[in-house]
């Protein structure tokens, strides 16, 4: 087995246990019940705002930290962040308590970008999709076991909601030690660059950048025998390396219009998706609380049915520089309806199939997206590109908190929350629905110019 097969496995085994998580589909359950005893308008107003503003405030460092660790030791801290919100899940009481594990939840979700990057530093560039699907694949396969055991096992009355809890624990746990046995990693994307070796000359050897085509970005061919980043350098030295390959990869990819056009939307539409999913079971709480018992269920389905389809949109061959417009512009409308309708819905039957769409129709959109961006920027800045559009969703997503649920500012009932992001999701949809029509006529245009082109000559 080669040895990037072998690192993805391991990493992959990490994903599954960080995303064995039973306890998930019935969390606003077990806070609003007897053992917890919080009101929705406490769990919606006050404590879960605090995960969110965490996670933006650590995203700005936990980038660099990242890189400037090497990965590891950041997979490690995501891994402890989990144990430690399962533990003051079972054992402490209180709003501050819960505020706090709030806390510890945003630096779990912030320092996942470690999970995302480690394996980049560790493969070859060529090896990218490849091992980027087998995470991906690790991930949903955790999350739907895990709804799968939670549903079996309160339907069979194996478990309580409150014991569900014991068994996240026992998954992060697992994650926790798998994530010490992780092998390190000798370089990084930014600090501790490859160098090739030094010229005949005898000048000091410089950072490596490779590119898709085997040459690196200051001309010379790579070594078959890279070292890592020279430990004397000065601090001074090594920042200013460091910001200068930085600002170079920013600014490649964000002086393109065609990635700025497909990260704008993976910021606004996992924004959305974000508060969706995470306040979604407040919503069922006032449509029908005795029918939530099949969350667990509900999100199995639709994990694999949104796997499932977000696979086969990644084998559909389409110039999306045509049609890619059209696609965000006419799912993001109709995930917007939906969302809308879902605000005003009786039916638990109606919510679990707009949840189930609602996902699927995201992730077919973000499975193109990210194909889209990754195809257009620097191999060795995906961690970056990313990162930026995950910060920027992060600020979208306080200032929409801020906005709609605090006591400082509206502070909306649950429903009208959803009619905000639902109406959101209706602008965005028809401003690329409308480019979308634009591209077409251009598209048009200019096939006629051809055409009339041809025929003259």
């Amino acid at each position: 087995m080669e040895s990037w097969v072998k690192l993805s496995i391991w990493i992959g085994i990490f994903g599954f246990f960080k995303e064995f998580r039973p306890e998930d589909p019935y969390i606003i359950q077990y806070l609003t019940g007897p053992k917890m005893n919080f009101t929705d308008e406490q769990v919606n107003q006050i404590i879960f705002p605090v995960s969110t503003y965490t996670s933006m405030i650590e995203l700005v460092f936990v980038f660099l930290i990242t890189d400037w660790l090497r990965y590891k030791p950041v997979v490690v801290v995501c891994a402890l962040s989990g144990v430690i919100v399962q533990i003051m899940l079972i054992w402490c009481r209180g709003v501050t308590a819960m505020q706090v594990m709030e806390v510890f939840y945003g630096t779990m979700s912030s320092t996942e970008v470690a999970y995302y990057t480690y394996i980049y530093a560790k493969v070859d560039p060529q090896y990218f999709q490849q091992v980027t699907s087998y995470m991906r694949a690790s991930v949903l396969t955790g999350r739907f076991l895990s709804s799968v055991v939670s549903q079996i096992f309160l339907f069979w009355k194996i478990m309580t909601i409150d014991e569900l809890n014991d068994l996240t624990l026992v998954g992060m746990i697992c994650a926790f030690f798998w994530a010490l046995g992780l092998p390190s990693v000798p370089r990084s994307l930014y600090f501790h660059r490859e160098v090739l070796p030094a010229p005949n000359n005898g000048s000091i050897g410089v950072p490596s950048e490779s590119t898709s085509n085997g040459v690196h970005r200051n001309g010379a061919i790579p070594s078959t025998t890279p070292k890592t980043e020279p430990p004397s350098r000065s601090c001074c030295s090594s920042s200013s390396y460091v910001l200068g390959f930085l600002w170079d990869d920013f600014k490649f990819a964000f002086t393109n219009m065609y990635v700025i056009k497909w990260s704008v939307w993976v910021a606004v539409g996992t924004c959305g998706y974000t508060q969706f999913m995470g306040y979604v079971q407040l919503l069922w709480q006032n449509v029908d609380k005795n029918m939530t018992q099949y969350n667990g269920a509900v999100e199995a389905v639709y994990t694999l049915i949104s796997a499932s389809a977000a696979f086969l949109f990644g084998r559909i061959a389409l110039n999306w520089k045509v049609h890619g417009d059209c696609l965000l512009g006419v799912l993001t409308l109709v995930g917007g309806i939906l969302v809308t309708f879902s605000a005003f819905a009786t039916s638990m039957i109606f919510c679990y199939g707009v949840y189930i769409v609602f996902g699927t129709l995201y992730h077919i959109q973000m499975t193109v997206a990210y194909s889209e961006i990754a195809k257009n920027i620097k191999p060795d800045s995906y961690a970056l590109v990313f990162g930026v559009n995950s910060l920027v969703s992060l600020i979208c997503q306080t200032i929409l908190i801020y906005t709609v649920a605090s006591d400082q500012m509206f502070k909306l009932p649950i429903q009208s929350q959803f009619v905000v992001y639902g109406g959101s999701f209706i602008v965005v949809g028809a401003i690329y629905l409308v480019k979308s029509i634009f591209t077409y006529l251009n598209v048009y245009t200019s096939r006629r110019i051809i055409a009339s082109k041809d025929n003259s000559s």
